[in-house]
């Protein structure tokens, strides 16, 4: 986790709620319940949502809601640009809202400090991603690919990410490593392995 998000640890509220809102994102952005998720749009910027408990009387939102715009300007002004925007900071009926756009899924993993590469196997190789692994299709376990496979799959995208949340692509995934669970409709994949490992899904 980066130095830059403990800075949302402040006196008045509570150290579970703020690492949620921290940096855990993952599911779908329709879901109104506790929960994290982000999701992968097809213009390439990543959007996350974060529902927790707010309901402690000595929360403060506007607290909450400073915090958070101060990190994101801290964020752009660092890397010259409008890359993070706040979209949403709602408390209501004990629960609080906040969602997050992100330009890329660069600014995705800087800002959250974090692995979270999304581009052709080509472009993962090319920024020194290591593709050695073998991925089973999700349509039947028995078929895999390994690099040459996935390089040559120019019409697909590969996920590469260590954060433990759910993932809702743009797209359906067609071939993981062991250690990625996926929805029945291939659309929402997790990463279920230890802190050492990273997650590949392959999609389109």
């Amino acid at each position: 986790m980066s130095g830059k998000m403990k800075m949302f640890l402040k006196a008045g509220l509570c150290l579970a709620l703020m690492l949620s809102f921290m940096g855990l994102c993952g599911c779908t952005l329709e879901n109104s319940e506790e929960g994290n998720s982000v999701f992968l749009a097809k213009d390439g910027t990543v959007t996350c949502q974060i529902v927790e408990k707010f309901d402690k009387p000595y929360y403060d939102a506007e607290e909450m809601k400073q915090m958070i715009l101060s990190e994101v300007a801290e964020y752009n002004i660092g890397v010259g640009g409008s890359n993070v925007s706040v979209e949403k900071v709602m408390v209501e009926e004990g629960l609080a809202t906040v969602v997050m756009k992100f330009a890329t899924a660069g600014d995705y993993a800087d800002f959250h400090g974090n692995t979270f590469f999304v581009g052709t196997a080509k472009e993962a190789q090319e920024a020194g991603y290591d593709l050695n692994v073998v991925l089973s299709s999700t349509e039947d376990e028995l078929e895999t690919i390994g690099m040459s496979d996935m390089l040559a799959m120019e019409e697909y995208r590969i996920l590469i990410t260590d954060m433990k949340e759910p993932v809702t692509l743009n797209g359906k995934a067609a071939y993981v490593s062991d250690n990625t669970i996926y929805s029945t409709n291939l659309k929402t994949v997790v990463f279920g392995g230890e802190a050492d490992e990273t997650a590949y899904v392959m999609y389109r």
